[in-house]
C-alpha cells in the first residue's frame, strides 16, 4: 500500500473491521460508517452513485478491504482496496 495517499493508509489502520467509506481528496480523508451513509448522505450524491456505492460497502469484507470515494474533475470515483496480509 505504499503507492496509497497517507492519508488514506491512517484511515484504513484506523478503522479496520469497520463497514462504511472513506471520502477523500489530496488534502483530507474522512471514513463515514456504513450508517451514517445510508441515513446522511444519500441526499448528498446522485442516485446512480449512491446506489453503486451501497452496493460497494455492503459487498466487501471490512476486515480486509476498504471502500474509498473520491471526488476531482468533476467526477466521483469508487474504488476497492484489498490489503495484503503483510500491510496489516
Amino acid at each position: 500500500m505504499s503507492n496509497v495517499n497517507p492519508l488514506l493508509t491512517q484511515s484504513f489502520a484506523s478503522h479496520l473491521g469497520i463497514r462504511g467509506a472513506h471520502f477523500y481528496d489530496s488534502n483530507k480523508c474522512e471514513f463515514v460508517p456504513w450508517d451514517k451513509v445510508t441515513r446522511d448522505i444519500k441526499s448528498n450524491l446522485p442516485p446512480g452513485f449512491y446506489d453503486k456505492l451501497v452496493e460497494a460497502i455492503a459487498n466487501y469484507n471490512p476486515d480486509s478491504e476498504f471502500v474509498t470515494v473520491s471526488a476531482g474533475g468533476g467526477q466521483l470515483t469508487i474504488e476497492l482496496f484489498k490489503v495484503n496480509s503483510e500491510d496489516i
